[in-house]
């Protein structure tokens, strides 16, 4: 059995596993005992026949014999390596199996029991120490492993925390540029209104500052009419005067008026007898007194 038939493991046991690396140490002991033996022979020549003997040849024999030693436990090795990067769990039971039937006995792949020699023995525990060593650098690998492992496990959780940060941040920068950019669509169309107001504005500008004219124009006319308002109000005034001391004077002149006559009717019942007298008298008197009356009355007038 080579080495290279051990690197198919698939669907196989600790204890099957074990079994067939044990049958390389079975073959990698038959090779070192071969060697030995042909060692042996070497030196167990006579002096003639190591005369005639090709060194050359024997040395190539032992080299051949030395390799396919050597590469058989660079098979075991490379197979011992191949289990530690599939699984540590199972690289452990393999060794366990692998320590117990190299001190009990195994059955080869044909169902043949087979135990290992003294040599086979020394050359398992030696593989066995290898192996160990290998089963504790992947220990201490595997914890490392573990720890790299849940350390990633962590930095997974912390980058995915902050890759949903970061979506929500970038769903956040698109909703305020989405926001910003109806802000400016507002302000351009603000722009554009606040441009009609102004021309608006500066066309009402211009209408009230016609109207300022115009206002200032009828307030001229209005002052001029409050200087002619007041001139007649002067005027009414005046005549108001004059009219109240007419009223007066008429007044005055018809009390006057009533007290002559009523001194003429006393006269008038008092003297009877002398009303063909007083009847002239009164008659130059009535005259007298009423062209006064009406003197006084034309003067007040401002007639005469």
């Amino acid at each position: 059995m080579s080495a290279n038939e051990l690197v198919q493991v698939e669907g196989k046991s600790p204890a099957v596993v074990a079994s067939d690396l044990l049958s390389v140490i079975k073959d990698i002991e038959l090779s070192i005992e071969d060697s030995s033996n042909q060692v042996s022979r070497i030196e167990k020549r006579g002096l003639f026949k190591r005369a005639f003997s090709s060194t050359h040849g024997d040395l190539v024999e032992i080299s051949k014999s030395q390799n396919k030693i050597n590469e058989m436990m660079l098979g075991l090795i490379q197979e011992i390596i191949t289990l530690n990067t599939m699984s540590y769990s199972f690289l452990a039971a393999v060794i366990g199996e692998l320590e117990q039937r190299a001190k009990t006995g195994w059955l080869d792949s044909e169902g043949r029991f087979q135990e290992l020699s003294e040599t086979g023995q020394q050359f398992a525990d030696r593989a066995h120490d290898i192996f160990s060593k290998i089963l504790d650098g992947s220990k201490s690998t595997q914890t490392k492993i573990e720890v790299n492992q849940q350390n990633i496990e962590q930095l997974q959780l912390q980058f995915s925390a902050k890759a949903q940060v970061v979506i929500r941040a970038r769903e956040d920068i698109e909703s305020i540029k989405s926001t910003l950019t109806t802000k400016a669509e507002l302000m351009a169309k603000s722009q554009e209104d606040i441009g009609q107001i102004q021309s608006v504005l500066l066309a009402k500008a211009e209408r009230l500052s016609g109207i300022d004219k115009l206002l200032e124009e009828k307030r001229s006319i209005v002052e001029q009419q409050d200087l002619a308002i007041k001139a007649l109000v002067e005027e009414l005034q005046e005549n108001n005067r004059l009219d109240i001391e007419r009223e007066r004077a008429m007044a005055t002149l018809q009390q006057e008026v009533h007290g002559l006559t009523e001194r003429l009717s006393a006269l008038d019942a008092s003297t009877i007898t002398q009303q063909g007298k007083t009847k002239i008298f009164l008659g130059v008197l009535s005259g007298a007194v009423l062209a006064s009356v009406i003197a006084t009355v034309l003067n007040v007038l401002g007639l005469i």
